[in-house]
């Protein structure tokens, strides 16, 4: 018996659960497209951009471990979505696009808006395959989403040429439900790690993504109790601890506040690395791991091990809630005593002084006159928001002062790119709230990274999108790129300055609901306002460029 191809690609969504899938359309991919017609689950979501589509796809599968899914047209709709394709792929995120492609007998002559698919988006996505046999299309789709989500999890490209997309195909079955092949910790090992922290003096916990994909944060918390140790988030996965949990130390990133605090990972003599690739940010500019501290490093993927400077790197595959689980068991069997009260002194230190450093101060500090105070504006922002808030964040100077002031207390809080992708904060709040429609979705970017994507603004609308509010920080620059140039190149900046939007103006003119804030008192008033308010809403914020982020240069004590 036979089917269309559109029907198989579409029986392959719908078997794996997927609700929304994520598209701007194209004529490459008609027949894709008419398989949805009248389909509830899963729905098509239609896109300004295919960008858009794509940082969707990606905060879809990170909201509910599922795998994303969109669809872009040929040519111009794969470059368009290669910047979603890249943070995908950095983030560990298991996506899966489906790429419009010219017909298979014009390939190869430059035809309209013809691309190599399988060359463009190799080095940013984890695989990459054309189909050209119809009857292939069930196979090769179900090994997209394996290799999507096995091992180290990933963007994977499936280009869908035109003719292929209008085909009919052999009915095969789905594989929902592909075996995947799993390593497990070894008790051996478990004790080996066991023996490292029992003789650890200074030993620090660095959590990251594969935490949060394993939804093990409970098993975290508990393990860190176990052994009493610090804990500090790679960057951007800043909810795969509890920050408001005695243990947590903060955020790993390269502003000034965080290496101040992360001076007990600078001093370990033990750094257990649970669920994270160690990335730029997360090992301070690559100097923790240094020559003289040991390294236990936890991941279910062997993909980003080695090349580290430790002096004992201990490389353990293994799911991670299962790992810490036999690890704590080893523990107990060893009776363990945790560590000395020395430390344990310590280590109240260290986090009454992330405690002090990371509450912000009501009112103005005086940091400039006749200007809105952003410690301020903070401050209202972490008394109005609560836990189970969706917090997506953009790549810019605002972002310093929510790292330093908001604490995520709760698992698949935050959506944030490692890949510092400009105009991913509004579409990923789409996504959030779309995923998690009974928790607010709260967007935050400046100006820059939110005017790359406001068009979908519009999408949120359409689809009738309630509590997801975009807070812009407007300061007419590009910020971040401003004070590097300042402190590099002292009074000759160029090429940041930006033209004013009045970004509350674009939200009403496309039916959602604006704020215009030019002094602090007006804030809190419109973020209540807005959380209550039909429909999306944007909070326009008038910044001064000169107060980009006082903290980084504050000085602490």
């Amino acid at each position: 018996m036979n089917m269309t191809v559109a029907e198989s690609i579409f029986n392959a969504i719908k078997a794996r659960n997927i609700e929304y899938v994520f598209c701007v359309p194209g004529e490459s991919f008609l027949a894709a497209l008419d398989a949805f017609y009248e389909s509830e689950k899963p729905r098509l979501v239609s896109t300004r951009h295919e960008e858009g589509a794509g940082i969707m796809a990606d905060v879809y599968a990170k909201a509910t471990g599922k795998t994303g899914v969109c669809m872009v047209t040929r040519g111009p709709g794969l470059t368009h979505l290669s910047v979603a394709l890249h943070t995908a792929k950095q983030d560990s995120t298991p996506l899966v696009a489906f790429v419009g492609q010219v017909s298979t007998k014009f390939l190869h002559r430059e035809a309209f808006q013809e691309i190599n698919a399988v060359e463009f988006a190799g080095p940013v996505s984890k695989w990459a395959v054309e189909l050209s046999d119809t009857d292939r299309v069930a196979e090769l789709v179900d090994k997209a989403f394996y290799v999507a989500e096995s091992g180290r999890p990933g963007p994977v490209v499936i280009s869908l040429p035109e003719d292929i997309d209008r085909g009919d195909c052999i009915k095969q079955p789905v594989l929902r439900n592909a075996d995947k092949i799993s390593q497990s910790i070894t008790e051996e090992g478990a004790r080996t790690i066991s023996d490292m922290i029992r003789v650890a003096e200074r030993p620090c916990i660095v959590a990251g993504e594969g935490v949060l994909r394993s939804n093990v944060t409970d098993k975290l918390v508990e393990f860190a109790e176990l052994i009493n140790v610090p804990v500090f988030t790679a960057w951007r996965r800043f909810d795969a601890f509890p920050n408001k949990h005695s243990l947590y130390l903060g955020a790993l990133h390269v502003s000034s506040y965080s290496n101040i605090l992360a001076e007990p990972l600078k001093k370990a003599d033990l750094v257990i690395a649970i669920g994270t690739r160690l990335d730029e940010y997360s090992t301070l500019n690559y100097s923790v791991p240094a020559l003289g501290q040991k390294l236990i490093q936890i991941d279910h993927s062997a993909a980003d091990y080695g090349g580290k400077r430790a002096e004992n790197h201990l490389y353990i595959t293994a799911e991670v809630g299962e790992a810490m689980l036999k690890i704590g068991k080893a523990l107990k069997a060893s009776n363990y005593t945790g560590p000395s009260k020395a430390r344990q002194t310590e280590l109240k230190k260290w986090h009454n002084r992330f405690q002090k450093l990371t509450t912000p101060r009501s009112g103005r500090t005086g940091v400039l006159e006749e200007s809105i105070d952003l410690e301020g504006i903070f401050y209202d922002i972490v008394n109005i928001l609560e836990d189970d808030f969706s917090i997506t964040c953009d790549a810019g100077d605002f972002g310093g002062w929510l790292v330093r002031y908001y604490k995520w207390n709760k698992p698949h809080t935050f959506f944030g790119p490692t890949s510092g992708a400009m105009g991913y904060a509004l579409p990923a709040a789409i996504s959030a709230k779309l995923a998690r429609p009974e928790s607010p979705a709260i967007a935050f970017a400046g100006d820059g990274g939110f005017a790359m994507t406001m068009s979908e603004l519009e999408t949120a609308v359409r689809y009738k999108l309630e509590k997801l509010v975009a807070i812009v920080f407007n300061n007419n620059c590009y910020g971040t790129i401003n004070r590097h140039q300042k402190r590099e190149f002292p009074g000759r900046n160029v090429g940041t300055s930006l033209g004013r939007i009045n970004f509350a103006d674009i939200a009403s003119a496309v039916g959602a609901r604006g704020y215009s804030i030019t002094s602090n008192e007006e804030f809190p008033v419109a973020l209540k306002s807005a959380l209550e308010t039909k429909g999306p809403a944007v909070i326009d914020i008038t910044v001064n460029d000169k107060q980009t982020g006082p903290w980084e240069t504050e000085k602490i004590k």
